[in-house]
């Protein structure tokens, strides 16, 4: 049973919900979970959660509402600065209330428009 006042955090490619703590890194709540955040160079080598590889980027899709995440941080607004408004660092993202992620978003996702219509359907709490 999960308790409501815990953000929820819906993994769209791996079709699995899980809860966190407010103030959580997203990055450490992926990866305690089993989440492939890594694409084939970040599984070669990732800096570890200081945001300096870029490769643990996710999609965020449909931000439940403002404030749902941290604001993105200088080091993102840079390493950011040519890949889609909704991409962010997981070791730089706080989670604080419930949000849909595509982890590994420059991959193809097999039934995309679906499976993300399907995310933002079902109630996220």
């Amino acid at each position: 049973m999960r308790s409501r006042s815990m953000p929820i955090i819906r993994f769209v490619r791996e079709g699995k919900d899980v809860e966190c703590k407010q103030g959580e890194n997203l990055r450490e709540v992926a990866l305690r979970e089993g989440m492939e955040l890594y694409g084939l160079k970040g599984k070669l080598g990732n800096c570890g959660g200081c945001g300096q590889c870029i490769t643990c980027f996710v999609g965020i899709e449909g931000e439940s509402k403002v404030g749902a995440l941290s604001p993105r941080t200088e080091v993102e607004e840079i390493k950011l600065k040519r890949r889609p408004e909704n991409w962010r660092l997981a070791c730089q993202t706080i989670v604080m209330s419930s949000v849909i992620v595509v982890t590994r978003p420059q991959e193809a996702l097999l039934n995309a428009k679906s499976r993300l219509e399907e995310a933002r359907a079902q109630k996220l709490s």
